[in-house]
């Protein structure tokens, strides 16, 4: 006899597309017994999301609800407050599954110059003389497959020669780029910050799967760089994958903070922005030594200007 009181075999999905400035709307509207909601990005021209852009939006239940009740509701909603749902609402019938297993079997490695990036159970793939990067908990940005993340990585093994001993990583996301540093450079001292708590809390988990003795610590957007802990100290190299607006408004403490042999990495913004950060660089001595252009995401190797 099947026990009553187990869990069901199967899961129900309500899903749809809609804008991302109508995300917390409908997260309102449904109530707090559903088993879950999945809320993600499908089409974005910059990396912080913008309310023009696309999103996805699941919600699943434990039991079957009434499908017609449910969509009248939701469409009444919409009406109501002047939202939008593009295309269809849908609704599917999901099998039992194992699904951290088969979320694990979508991940697939990357390889990106010298390094393998990977969850832990592809890591035993990591080919001889690769240098291996775990990223175990992906709820901030930073997975290796986006252009300027990618961009970054291969400047900064570019530059594998050159004996820093101190590296700043801004803007660290789920710390791709300090556990990168700290591949390269395994005797420096590394700082990384963000102004995401979330991202902190993903890249000090993600640490642990990475062996790495780095300084993640949370930073405020309107707060100067110059941590009290830094006791002014100049870095060696300088990473920053961000946008082009604070990539702007921080560089001149962003070039207070590099040595005068320094080097200074700079990412997350695209070709039409890049006049606007190169100027603001120079205008506080540095000049741009290489540019690198993926799908129109720009990278710059840049260094301090020797008269």
């Amino acid at each position: 006899m099947d026990n009553p009181f187990s869990q069901s075999k199967l899961m129900y999905k309500l899903y749809f597309t809609t804008l991302y400035k109508h995300i917390n709307f409908f997260e309102n509207f449904f109530p707090e017994d559903v088993l879950g909601i999945s809320m993600f990005e499908i089409d974005s021209k910059t990396i912080e999301a913008e309310d023009s852009d696309i999103w996805g939006f699941e919600v699943y239940y434990g039991e079957n609800p009434i499908k017609s009740f449910l969509i009248k509701n939701l469409q009444n909603f919409v009406s109501e407050n002047n939202l939008e749902i593009i295309g269809d609402i849908n609704f599917v019938i999901i099998e039992d599954k194992d699904w951290v297993s088969e979320y694990q079997k979508q991940l697939v490695p990357i390889c990106i110059g010298k390094f393998f990036i990977s969850t832990l159970s592809h890591s035993h793939q990591c080919p001889p003389n690769f240098l291996p990067i775990i990223l175990e908990a992906s709820r901030a940005f930073g997975t290796g497959d986006h252009p300027t993340t990618s961009g970054c990585l291969e400047l900064m093994e570019e530059l594998s020669s050159f004996d820093f001993k101190r590296i700043y990583d801004l803007g660290t996301g789920s710390g791709i780029l300090s556990f990168a540093a700290a591949k390269i450079w395994s005797q420096a001292e590394i700082w990384a910050c963000d102004i995401e708590e979330t991202s902190i809390e993903v890249a000090k988990i993600n640490q642990e799967f990475n062996d790495s003795k780095i300084n993640f610590y949370k930073n405020y957007s309107d707060a100067s760089l110059n941590n009290p802990d830094f006791q002014n100290k100049k870095f060696d190299l300088i990473v920053s994958n961000i946008l082009s607006g604070p990539l702007v408004k921080l560089a001149p403490s962003i070039c207070l903070l590099l040595n005068r042999t320094g080097k200074l990495i700079l990412s997350g913004f695209l070709d039409y922005q890049m006049n606007d950060v190169i100027d603001a660089y120079k205008e506080n001595g540095l000049e741009v030594k290489k540019i690198i252009n993926k799908n129109s995401w720009i990278t710059i190797l840049a260094k301090v200007k020797i008269n």
